[in-house]
């Protein structure tokens, strides 16, 4: 088995056209559909079912991908080892993060990490927390930032911030104080997200606290969406202050602060344990770190408890 057979597998796999794979590869379709065949015959399988024009993975081929996936992957950052060893700043760095950090945190953590290493190609994507750890574990992420407590006893977790929860509701919503307990969340129509999310399940879990069964009118699973429809006047919700904050200006939303008990969540870098982290995935984590400490210190933006302490989940 060659190399550039896995990689001409890999491109079929993601035009599922052997032409679009050949021109993606820079190979002729011949050549492409001879090494393809070679692999079935070295595997003994078939790897994909030929559609007329279209081709799909059959479920040896499904299998095939996934390891074949992770063997590229690793290949690739045994290059990035070998390149930083030596110097070189080239190369990709892949981060997950929750989508409500990623509103407020990114934008001003990415200009930084730029700023320190052009040539590394960042890519960011906005994820709920259980596929951030999925992304980790699967070795598609290099680093993810994601709710705590998270144990794994493959990743490392380094708690970057405690964020506080707030009532948020529209304008022409009349609630008499600027401060709720828990337990008056009953009376209000709530719009969270789904059930399946994990800032959904922490809600739930201090209204529990509260002895509060919330009344959910409407799921979605974007926070820009949600507020939205707050604004709208579907209901109130319940989501990061910090995330919230900087959206307030337009006037169409109120904060009202939640107490008895005060809903908080941990948030936290995780990355695998044994994985090797070159120097820009140490200064992006660092980044965060002293990224969050300059959104505390904003005067418009809540206080926050930071932590810098390292804990191996």
């Amino acid at each position: 088995m060659e190399l550039r057979q896995i990689h001409y597998f890999m491109a079929v796999a993601t035009h599922q056209n052997f032409s679009r794979a050949a021109e993606h590869v820079h190979v002729s379709q011949p050549s492409l559909s001879v090494q393809i065949s070679g692999l079935e015959q070295e595997l003994g399988t078939r790897l994909f079912d030929r559609l007329g024009r279209k081709v799909v993975l059959t479920q040896a081929g499904e299998l095939f991908h996934t390891h074949a996936e992770r063997a590229l992957r690793e290949l690739e950052q045994a290059a990035h080892v070998v390149h930083e060893l030596h110097g070189a700043r080239r190369g990709r760095l892949i981060v997950g993060a929750l989508s409500t950090v990623n509103s407020y945190l990114i934008t001003p953590l990415v200009t930084k990490f730029k700023q320190r290493f052009p040539d590394i190609q960042l890519q960011v994507h906005a994820l709920p927390s259980s596929e951030v750890v999925s992304g980790l574990l699967g070795n598609r992420l290099d680093l993810g930032i994601c709710l705590l407590p998270l144990a794994h006893p493959q990743l490392t977790m380094v708690p970057l911030l405690e964020e506080r929860l707030a009532l948020i509701a529209p304008p022409d919503m009349k609630i008499v104080k600027k401060r709720m307990r828990m337990q008056d969340l009953a009376f209000l129509p709530l719009v969270l997200m789904p059930v399946d999310y994990c800032l959904r399940k922490m809600v739930e879990a201090e209204c529990a606290k509260a002895g509060v069964h919330p009344k959910v009118v409407l799921e979605m699973s974007s926070p820009d969406g949600i507020l939205e429809a707050v604004a709208e006047g579907t209901g109130a919700t319940i989501l990061p202050e910090l995330y919230v904050r900087p959206r307030l200006a337009r006037g169409n939303l109120q904060l009202i602060d939640l107490y008895d008990p005060a809903p908080r969540h941990g948030v936290g870098l995780a990355f695998l344990t044994k994985r090797y982290r070159g120097p820009a995935a140490e200064e992006f984590a660092r980044l965060c770190e002293t990224t969050i400490r300059e959104l505390q210190s904003r005067p418009t933006l809540p206080r926050v408890t930071a932590v810098h302490s390292y804990r191996a989940g």
